[in-house]
């Protein structure tokens, strides 16, 4: 995600699932397509377990470039 916490590490780099409160719920996930790549520490960030603050506009980047990545992979195909 690159967000100002990020620690770089693609050791801790995870599928972090993106919720926006309608596309989740307790003890709910969103679908596996709405999600990015995340260090660990941008993965807290995204989950709330941060204090820095994640917006809109972060989370749109990041599910850009993670679902490029995925496509130039040929791991996902679009029509």
């Amino acid at each position: 995600m690159r967000l100002e916490c990020c620690n770089y590490n693609t050791e801790t780099t995870v599928w972090a699932h993106i919720s926006i409160g309608f596309n989740s719920g307790m003890g709910m996930k969103p679908v596996d397509i709405f999600g990015v790549f995340a260090c660990s520490d941008c993965h807290d960030a995204l989950d709330g377990r941060s204090p820095v603050k994640v917006g809109y506009d972060d989370k749109l980047r990041a599910l850009i470039e993670s679902q490029n990545r995925l496509i130039k992979a040929g791991l996902v195909s679009c029509a």
